[in-house]
């Protein structure tokens, strides 16, 4: 089970359709705050980004710890918000296709 023409969309509806994949969701020991003094961003398009992600999440639990991490910042959302979340963006691009393997069982229930 994937969602590899969700995710498709998803890149194309926030124009990363064509940027660059990555290897990991998230920087290694990336460190969030809520309180910045970086100034605000459209919050609106941060929680279409976030909520598109947390869709995505249930079939790829790869993203569950960084989908987690930038829901934390949905009421004060800034760019390094933002950035990580395009980073996860990214990380979508190259893996697109992922999802969860059900293997088939041939033995009957009794």
């Amino acid at each position: 089970m994937h969602q590899s023409g969700y995710a498709m969309e998803l890149l194309k509806k926030f124009e990363m359709h064509k940027c660059t994949p990555a290897k990991t969701p998230v920087e290694v020991g990336l460190s969030l705050e809520k309180e910045l003094e970086e100034g605000a961003i459209n919050p609106i398009v941060y929680r279409q980004v976030v909520g598109s992600l947390r869709y995505i999440y249930n079939t790829r639990s790869d993203l569950n710890f960084s989908v987690g991490l930038i829901n934390r910042y949905m009421q004060t959302s800034r760019h390094s918000h933002l950035n990580a979340a395009k980073s996860i963006l990214h990380y979508l691009q190259g893996t697109h296709c992922f999802g969860i393997i059900f293997p088939k069982v041939n033995q009957r229930l009794h």
